[in-house]
């Protein structure tokens, strides 16, 4: 059924789907439901319906009934706490509490305990930005103290971590083969250790011994050198599978998912997006304002190869940038055009002159079956010792691409009259001094540009593995030399 909301319930499920009697995946996330493609938990819900899967979703929950609203699912709950850590959702910087939050503290325990309470047997599936942040041993800021992974404490059965839509599929697929029962009676069948980017309980007896151990919480709790060379190990190896012990039990972290192929997000961003909130959104007035200019926002890829030492977008989006074509993208732009769309609001890339972009020590070729597109799909691995000093790195490969799109986008600005564009994600300014004609080319979509230059000090910047002051005030004279022009 295109162009029309996911079900929110059991009696919209039985409108919504044909002999429906339950949903095979039950979404809960701690976000309005917002039915768009800048919302992770939209993508992985439309995908599964078009995969045949039935779906339903539990934005917000706060009572009992919320909770109950879409019964038991056949396979398995798959929990969220959205577009931010619930922790960051709930505190200022300063530790303030903020006002009108409806996702609650600790989201992914609260929910995962709700739902064990009220579906007792029912198999738990936590993933989103704060199950990958925290599965591992990781200091808590609210807390002014380390806490264990996030699997630990929330006792989900897995956590899917980055971008999961082929780990989903391949859990599913997986499920369909064999007679569903509780958690622990399908795990040995599920052949778990061979998918990427999920992590699970494993017995000591049945660890992969080629696997690299990271230092037990115990003991970073105990000495902050084991921490920090707990958070130097998987920061230094990103593509790695890793084991780490908490009391007496073992986590298994496989390796993260490789980058989407283009054909991937082509076919998941083509997908049928209302665009819309959910009309039964709490708060509703609030959050239409909060996203209004979101609605026009056209998703070009993920993922960033930066590794600025704060920033937690290579772990959550990965460490190479996936991108859509550009014939996929003006597609979409046209589309929205054609619908009544006057402007389109910005061309979403966590680094706008990163699109096409890649790092070329990324260059061993593998095959893999994609459960996305059905069909073998190659994929690149880094095998090669790398610092993760990105900042002019001689195997980092810069791309104009982006060049081409926006000359059609002014193609069809002309062809739609009264239409615009306005770019508003933000640019690298040390990167951008190497693609002087797509600076140009960008200013003219820019009203105001965003970059991110966070200290002037190179002392700090090195500690970042950020660019020198240097390169900042280089970059400012060449922003006034195109603004003269």
């Amino acid at each position: 059924m295109e162009k029309s909301f996911l079900p929110v319930s059991f009696k919209e499920g039985k409108k919504y789907y044909k002999n429906f009697t339950g949903f095979d995946v039950i979404f809960v996330t701690g976000d309005p439901y917002y039915d768009h493609p800048l919302s992770g938990m939209a993508i992985i819900a439309r995908l599964l319906d078009k995969k045949g899967y039935k779906a339903g979703i539990i934005a917000q929950p706060l009572s009992d009934e919320d909770y109950k609203a879409c019964g038991a699912p056949k396979y398995f709950f798959c929990i969220t706490s959205g577009l931010l850590d619930s922790m960051l959702a709930n505190y200022t910087p300063m530790l303030k509490k903020r006002e009108n939050i409806l996702v609650p503290e600790r989201a992914l325990m609260v929910y995962t305990q709700k739902i064990k309470q009220h579906f007792k047997g029912c198999m738990t599936i936590i993933g989103g930005v704060e199950a990958t942040i925290r599965r591992f041993t990781h200091f808590d800021y609210r807390d002014n103290k380390l806490r264990r992974g996030i699997l630990n404490d929330t006792k989900a059965d897995l956590l899917l971590f980055g971008n999961a839509e082929r780990s989903i599929l391949t859990l599913l697929e997986r499920m369909k083969q064999i007679t569903m029962g509780s958690f622990e009676g399908v795990k040995n069948h599920l052949d778990l250790g061979s998918i990427d980017g999920i992590s699970f309980r494993v017995k000591k007896e049945d660890m992969n011994q080629k696997i690299r151990h990271l230092p037990p919480y115990e003991e970073c709790a105990a000495d902050k050198e084991k921490f920090s060379l707990l958070a130097r190990t998987f920061y230094l190896l990103p593509d790695d599978a890793f084991i780490e012990r908490c009391g007496s039990g073992f986590i298994q972290h496989n390796r993260p998912c490789h980058t989407l192929a283009e054909k991937e997000m082509n076919y998941i961003y083509n997908m049928p997006f209302t665009r819309k909130l959910h009309p039964s959104t709490k708060f509703f007035e609030f959050n239409q304002n909060m996203v209004e200019n979101l609605e026009s926002s056209v998703v070009i890829g993920r993922g960033c190869w930066g590794s600025c030492s704060f920033c937690v977008i290579p772990l959550v989006q990965g460490k190479e940038v996936a991108k859509r074509s550009k014939e996929s993208i003006v597609q979409e732009i046209e589309a929205l055009y054609s619908s009544g769309t006057k402007k389109i609001n910005d061309l979403t890339l966590p680094t706008l002159n990163m699109y096409g972009s890649r790092c070329a020590l990324y260059r061993h070729e593998s095959k893999i079956y994609s459960p996305i597109i059905d069909e073998p799909i190659t994929v690149y691995d880094k095998k090669d010792y790398c610092n993760q000093e990105c900042v002019g790195c001689k195997y980092r490969v810069l791309s104009d691409d982006l060049y081409p799109l926006l000359e059609e986008v002014e193609k069809l600005n002309q062809k739609y009259a009264g239409t615009s564009m306005e770019l508003r994600s933000a640019i690298r300014h040390d990167i951008i001094l190497g693609q002087k004609n797509l600076f140009r080319k960008i200013m003219q979509f820019v009203t105001r540009l965003k970059i991110a230059p966070e200290n002037l000090s190179d002392t700090v910047l090195k500690q970042m593995n950020k660019a020198t002051a240097s390169a900042f005030k280089e970059f400012l004279e060449e922003y006034k030399k195109v603004n003269k022009e």
